[in-house]
């Protein structure tokens, strides 16, 4: 199980880190090319754009997950074949009909309400964005669930690169303007869905007339609570925006926003990928070997995340500053306050969904979205109270505090469904050994800013590395095979 967890990891790693590579592209091309209040627009409107997605989505897409194990071993009444037209096709309906109520609302709220006459008109193209992303959510989500993860990281990128580059063509060449960043989103990821399409139906059946309407109301049974959970858990993630658009303005928002999504390339690489790989072999897990064994794969899943968490947050916050001046610019300078309250919450927010598993595995989706509702409404609370104090670190704080709540939560519920051992000893060593580290990074300073950044990287991974080794025993025994292997190889 870990090897195979080891690998799929890598995959997700390897295609978030290629996909994160495009962010660190189009960043600094984007905060300069837009003003800060136009770059806050953005976030916005991208922000909006997440909330409609988990409405329209109507939580299928973690149905897709868990119940894709009950129909392989044959513990649902269904084929794949119709587990599979079940859910592309209702999703289809579902995306198409928010998508029409979303055109026909957001133009009838006034503009007033926006402090932006461009607003409107780019809530109508982004509109098209939800069709567009609820049947790539239906896609992607059954190569998650076959544990597809090379093809799935293989067609990610190609989307990412292909709408980068017709984003940036049309910047520089039609339209350099907010408008056309979204009309040039819009057309590439139309193909990309399209393509992807076409080449999973070489391979699968996809039939209206396999459509399961009792399936997808199971589906939907399932999922429908989850939309309260996505909600909720968007509103904890950009919740802040809307308050500090309300209390501070557009600049203070992109400023915030830059030193937030800098925070995001870092969770995607890192963190992103052990949630990713992790929920469907614990499915699977579940379904094939029970509870015992399940509850043993969490220990360890959770023991391995900590590993890469702790030291991952610490180099952040003592380099995070410089990396963000550098792809950002000066002006954006103020971001680095908020870094290392972000990280820290995007730490916690990805070992969530390990803590929740049991939550997940028995389908209490009822009491994961009241624990996410409950934290999200903490969010808000905490960045009314706050921001006139403390400003965009008040925001960034509410985040930590509130995924901390979450994470605590969901352990609390979780554990008297799958009973396991949260690895308190190994939290409190790689806790340690990453503040050895951060003192290391930050008293490394050299007279060049690049050389001094790649020293302080090349140090803290090296310090971290040798610790961990001395230390902590399970990363011994990996480390032994896996020069066991390559010796017998050689």
């Amino acid at each position: 199980m870990l090897r195979r967890l080891a690998r799929h990891v890598s995959n997700y790693s390897v295609g978030n880190l290629l996909v994160t590579i495009s962010g660190f592209i189009s960043f600094p091309i984007f905060t300069r090319i837009f003003s800060v209040g136009e770059y806050g627009v953005l976030n916005l409107i991208s922000a909006t754009l997440g909330l409609l997605l988990a409405i329209s989505k109507l939580g299928v897409q973690h149905s897709i997950v868990r119940f894709y194990g009950e129909v392989r071993s044959g513990h649902r009444d269904a084929s794949v074949s119709q587990y599979l037209s079940t859910t592309l096709f209702g999703m289809m309906a579902v995306g198409l009909a928010t998508t029409v109520a979303w055109a026909v609302v957001s133009q009838s709220i006034p503009t007033a309400w926006w402090n932006d006459p461009r607003v409107a008109g780019l809530f109508l193209i982004t509109a098209i964005l939800l069709f567009i992303r609820t049947i790539d959510s239906s896609l992607v989500n059954f190569l998650r669930a076959e544990e597809r993860s090379g093809t799935l990281n293989i067609y990610n990128v190609a989307k990412r690169y292909g709408s980068l580059a017709l984003v940036l063509v049309t910047l520089f060449g039609v339209a350099r303007d907010l408008y056309g960043y979204f009309w040039a989103t819009v057309i590439a990821e139309a193909i990309a869905t399209g393509v992807l399409l076409a080449a999973m139906s070489r391979t699968r059946r996809f039939s209206p007339r396999e459509y399961s309407p009792e399936l997808f109301r199971r589906m939907l049974a399932f999922g429908i609570p989850m939309i309260a959970f996505e909600l909720s858990g968007i509103v904890l993630n950009i919740g802040d925006r809307y308050v500090i658009e309300a209390m501070l303005g557009s600049e203070s928002l992109g400023v915030y926003s830059a030193g937030y999504n800098f925070c995001q390339y870092v969770q995607v690489v890192f963190l992103a990928a052990l949630g990713q790989a992790a929920m469907p072999m614990v499915v699977r897990c579940w379904e094939d070997k029970g509870p015992d064994e399940t509850g043993r794969f969490v220990r360890q899943t959770l023991h391995y995340y900590l590993l890469v968490a702790f030291p991952l947050v610490a180099g952040v916050s003592a380099i995070g500053g410089e990396v963000l001046v550098i792809l950002a610019s000066d002006k954006y300078a103020e971001g680095a306050t908020i870094i290392p309250y972000v990280v820290g919450g995007m730490a916690v927010e990805g070992a969530i969904s390990i803590l929740a598993a049991g939550l997940y595995i028995h389908k209490r989706t009822l009491i994961m979205a009241a624990l996410m509702a409950s934290c999200a409404v903490l969010n808000v609370a905490l960045n009314i109270g706050l921001i006139p104090g403390l400003g965009i670190v008040g925001a960034a704080l509410a985040t930590l505090l509130a995924y901390v709540a979450l994470a605590l939560g969901a352990w609390h519920a979780g554990r008297k469904v799958l009973p396991y051992s949260v690895p308190l000893v190994s939290a409190a060593k790689f806790a340690l050994l990453s503040l050895v580290m951060f003192a290391i990074v930050d008293s490394i300073s050299l007279s060049n800013r690049w050389a001094s950044l790649v020293a302080q990287v090349l140090g803290g991974t090296l310090t971290y590395s040798v610790l961990v080794l001395l230390f902590d025993q399970q990363s011994r025994s990996i480390v032994r095979v896996l020069v066991g292997r390559l010796t017998q190889r050689a």
